[in-house]
């Protein structure tokens, strides 16, 4: 078996690890009806309208508690999730490794598996940015209870009868129940899920890598290369880091990036052939794994690139004279963060112009 099936089996078992969060998503749907179910509880039967403020917020704070045990299972279940995640994908990647070189790899404990997953901050943007697993998930549950609790209250100041006000939670039977805090809740828990799995992914093959730095020397960001991947993934596409060093995915919520390991100097004949897959409009095609996001896209069709990163930027890329490269560092900070275009323009006038913009 030849060397390229590293970079292959990595982007190949990103597919798998989506198909996996599917599943634990769809193990998590019992706590969206126990919700249903303890709201339901609490409020049925009781005119809301007759009660005085402080009645009001006594139901409130019975509803939080109940609420915060259900939210508590549900962080406690994601975080039982990741740990197992974790421990396959170590014994996972070793095996990946063993198909391509022939080595005695050190296998991490369960332990210092566990210990990366819940003591490594998550690399996201934004207030959660920086936060350990655990407070993440501790944040994103009250922030649903917070939700529900602040839909009792402003539908009861609001004048809104309880079966109103629980309709406002619920959603309604014509929209599938689709419109209600509920359902909300439950896209936060999808988020929740997703985002906590692909943490553990990475932080399991990274700790994996350094227990065999023998043979691996860095990490290299690998973004998945479709017409839906967010603009900073699409611009740390391809970059290598060192295992100390740079940002892990995910770095935003529901982030499907991942990092492939980038071997010694000595193993470079490995290197050669190598290929990942892409989709595109012409459905999935493999490419050399050394093409980035933006060098693939320079080739996808104009009306498909306007699509992935809007008519302004696909325009840049097209008739700006930039490299793909050059393109790629302009969409990014130096903090890794997504750069506006009129940041863009400070750095590459010429480009714009060139480009009619």
């Amino acid at each position: 078996m030849t060397s390229q099936t590293l970079t292959e089996i990595a982007t190949r078992h990103q597919v798998h690890l989506e198909r996996l969060k599917a599943g634990a998503i769809k193990e998590n749907e019992i706590f969206l009806r126990q919700i249903d179910k303890a709201v339901t509880g609490r409020l049925a039967g009781r005119e809301l309208t007759t009660f005085k403020r402080n009645k009001l917020e006594k139901l409130i704070a019975s509803v939080r508690g109940d609420l915060s045990l259900i939210t508590g299972d549900i962080a406690n279940k994601i975080a039982e999730q990741a740990k197992e995640l974790a421990v396959y994908e170590a014994g996972f990647e070793i095996r990946s490794l063993n198909e391509v070189i022939t080595a005695d790899f050190a296998v991490p404990t369960t332990a210092a598996l566990t210990s990366a997953v819940f003591t490594n901050p998550l690399s996201i943007a934004g207030p959660d940015g920086g936060n350990l697993l655990k407070p993440f998930l501790k944040g994103a549950t009250k922030k649903q209870v917070d939700a529900i609790s602040l839909a009792i209250r402003s539908g009861y100041y609001e004048g809104q009868t309880t079966n109103q006000i629980l309709q406002r939670i619920r959603g309604t039977r014509s929209q599938k129940f689709k419109n209600g805090v509920i359902a909300r809740t439950g896209t936060a828990i999808n988020s929740m899920v997703r985002t906590s799995l692909q943490h553990a992914s990475v932080q399991a093959r990274e700790t994996t890598w350094r227990a065999n730095t023998d043979v691996i020397k860095a990490v290299r960001w690998t973004s998945t290369i479709d017409g839906r991947t967010s603009q900073v993934c699409r611009s740390l596409d391809g970059r290598t880091f060192a295992h100390d060093k740079g940002p892990r995915p995910p770095i935003h919520i529901n982030c499907r990036s991942s990092i492939t390991p980038v071997l010694k100097d000595k193993f470079s004949e490995l290197r050669k052939g190598a290929t990942r897959f892409s989709r595109g409009p012409e459905g999935v095609q493999y490419i050399p794994a050394t093409k980035s996001y933006y060098g693939w896209l320079k080739n996808q069709p104009a009306a498909f690139q306007d699509s992935a990163i809007g008519k302004v930027r696909g325009r840049l890329l097209r008739n700006g004279g930039l490299s793909a490269d050059r393109f790629s560092a302009l969409n990014l900070n130096k903090k890794f963060r997504p750069t506006t275009l009129a940041e863009m323009r400070k750095l590459e006038p010429a480009a714009f112009d060139r480009a009619n913009l």
